[in-house]
């Protein structure tokens, strides 16, 4: 079994095909779930993903949607997007309607309510799913991490009762005198 994508950029490496497109950017959504932290989730979009446009035919379209995803997943957590989010080179030239089977009732809905980080590239959509559960504190630590950070506590404790120890032998005399 092979893991999910962690960043746009591996969205785009694993991408050969729309199809493919769309299941790596589904993927990626649901490992967004996993992000706990703003930093977590700005190392996911900060390295430029590969430019689509030259592997398939609606690969200019993935190139749109990948750097309307960065910045608006940035602007949700008040960052800077990434530059390469404004590349020219990342907008659709025509329209383009996530459902191009629409009414125009459908169309003017997604014209009116898509984000515009999506309306800026050209794109139409009425949902776009970023399923951030960003929490106060510190990120969240897989069970390696856990075990390494109370391991490396445990040594700094037993070296602090080691130094301790030895400031309570030298204050102490040497042999105790009985009464």
């Amino acid at each position: 079994m092979t893991s999910r994508p962690t960043s746009l950029k591996e969205v785009a490496i694993r991408t050969d095909s729309l199809a493919d497109f769309g299941r790596n950017l589904r993927d990626w959504l649901h490992e967004v779930r996993r992000i706990s932290s703003r930093p977590q989730l700005e190392r996911a979009l900060a390295d430029e993903p590969p430019i689509l446009k030259d592997r398939f035919p609606q690969g200019k379209i993935a190139d749109a949607w990948l750097a309307a995803y960065a910045e608006h997943a940035a602007s949700l957590i008040d960052r800077v997007p990434p530059n390469w989010a404004f590349d020219a080179s990342r907008n659709a030239e025509d329209p383009w309607f996530a459902d191009e089977s629409a009414s125009p009732k459908l169309r003017a809905f997604a014209l009116l309510y898509s984000p515009l980080a999506f309306k800026r590239r050209n794109l139409y959509t009425s949902n776009v799913e970023l399923p951030l559960r960003l929490r106060a504190g510190q990120p969240r630590k897989s069970v390696d991490q856990r075990r390494e950070s109370n391991a490396l506590r445990q040594r700094r404790f037993r070296e602090r009762r080691r130094e301790e120890l030895k400031r309570l032998r030298k204050l102490l005399p040497f042999h105790a005198t009985g009464p």
